[in-house]
């Protein structure tokens, strides 16, 4: 297909059979007063999925980080209704929070979740120990 400029949006490449192969879960996150007068999170709605994890690319890491909207991270799932910002995923003990969810080339088959490493839930930085942090 011939990109013209008065195309605005990308087209992007749907997956291949098999390339869905890391199991995640998504789960909305709600915080409930605490006896402490702080928050407590819980987890009322999970959803076990497949999903093909992929890391963004240097130039599209870096101007999400300098408009302060830092994506570390994509995930893509079968196209589910209801997944917001609200939601976390969660993929080998790492938590990642939602930054936006858009539905692959507007065929309601796939979604693309872009999200940010938190960490994981013991409260340590999955790369505190990188080269590339110290």
């Amino acid at each position: 297909m011939k990109i013209r400029q008065a195309q605005t949006s990308a087209t992007y490449l749907l997956p291949d059979p098999g390339e869905l192969d890391q199991r995640i879960v998504i789960r909305r996150r709600v915080d409930v007063p605490a006896d402490d007068f702080g928050v407590t999170p819980t987890y009322p709605e999970q959803i076990r999925t497949w999903a093909k994890k992929a890391q963004p690319g240097a130039a599209a890491y870096q101007g999400s980080v300098q408009i302060e909207n830092r994506v570390t991270h994509y995930f893509t799932i079968r196209f589910r209704r209801g997944i917001t910002a609200d939601h976390e995923v969660l993929h080998d003990d790492i938590f990642y929070r939602v930054k936006r969810v858009r539905d692959l080339n507007g065929k309601r088959r796939f979604l693309l979740i872009e999200c940010e490493a938190l960490g994981t839930d013991n409260g340590s930085d999955y790369a505190a120990e990188s080269i590339f942090t110290r």
